[in-house]
């Protein structure tokens, strides 16, 4: 069954920033609640980016591989290799003025059996919540 999360917060900064923190995956480990390791991966394609993260989960070790397209203000991910049966997602960057965007983040994504037995709802919000919170305070550092 697949599962969804939708989340939007204003960032004090501008798009271009945030979109190169998005994109910037060896710094995820440094601020990104559970993420363990995180690297940039070499891309054949020059329109995309693509990056691995490493989770720890219920003492249990997930890594996700995306690839990313940037489109003007917005970044569509795509898991490529990872934990979940198909994983789509979105960041979307909309100026409000010349330091504040609003980002909205959408991702929908089909778990294996037995995480979809223990992932409630409200621990994907709880969880997406806390992410886009850690984005938007590792940028005022």
């Amino acid at each position: 069954m697949s599962k969804s999360f939708e989340g939007s917060k204003v960032f004090e900064a501008p798009p271009e920033k945030i979109l190169s923190l998005i994109n910037d995956f060896e710094a995820y480990s440094e601020f990104l609640p559970g993420c363990l390791e995180s690297s940039r991966l070499p891309s054949p394609e020059a329109d995309f980016i693509r990056g691995r993260l490493a989770f720890s989960l219920l003492n249990k070790m997930y890594l996700f591989e995306s690839r990313n397209q940037i489109l003007e203000n917005q970044v569509s991910i795509t898991q490529s290799k990872g934990p979940f049966t198909n994983f789509n997602a979105l960041w979307t960057l909309e100026v409000i003025d010349k330091n504040l965007t609003k980002v909205e983040f959408q991702a929908k994504f089909t778990l294996p059996f037995a995480l979809n037995i223990i992932t409630t709802q409200s621990l994907i919000n709880k969880v997406g919540h806390k992410f886009i919170v850690a984005f938007s305070d590792q940028l005022l550092k």
